[in-house]
């Protein structure tokens, strides 16, 4: 008779001798299955390869620049602001020299 530990290995071995018969169409579709497994991970590398040279994202750079392009129209529109001012201030300068000069005829 044969001991309790030992049951259990002898299940297995006469479980894999019956099984060791090969049926052709488990034997086919099992070929089919590897082909197609194989097929798969090469489509997986294709598109893994493919994510690996996707552009990074730009939006934040985008951001960036369009917070910088706001900034620097503001800064144009004071500095334009800014040379009216002087012009206006120019003009009014000149008008009191061309006075001063009359005035005091100034060579």
């Amino acid at each position: 008779m044969i001991s309790l530990p030992r049951l259990p290995l002898a299940i297995a071995l006469s479980i894999l001798c019956v099984s060791c018969g090969e049926d052709p169409e488990l034997v086919k579709k099992h070929g089919e299955q590897q082909a197609e497994i194989a097929k798969l991970r090469g489509e997986l590398a294709l598109v893994q390869e493919r994510l690996k040279n996707i552009p990074q994202d730009r939006s934040a750079d985008l951001e960036n620049a369009s917070t910088e392009a706001k900034k620097l129209e503001e800064e144009r529109g004071r500095l334009t602001d800014e040379v009216a001012g002087l012009e206006t201030e120019k003009k009014a300068l000149q008008e009191k020299f061309e006075a001063y000069k009359r005035k005091y005829a100034v060579n």
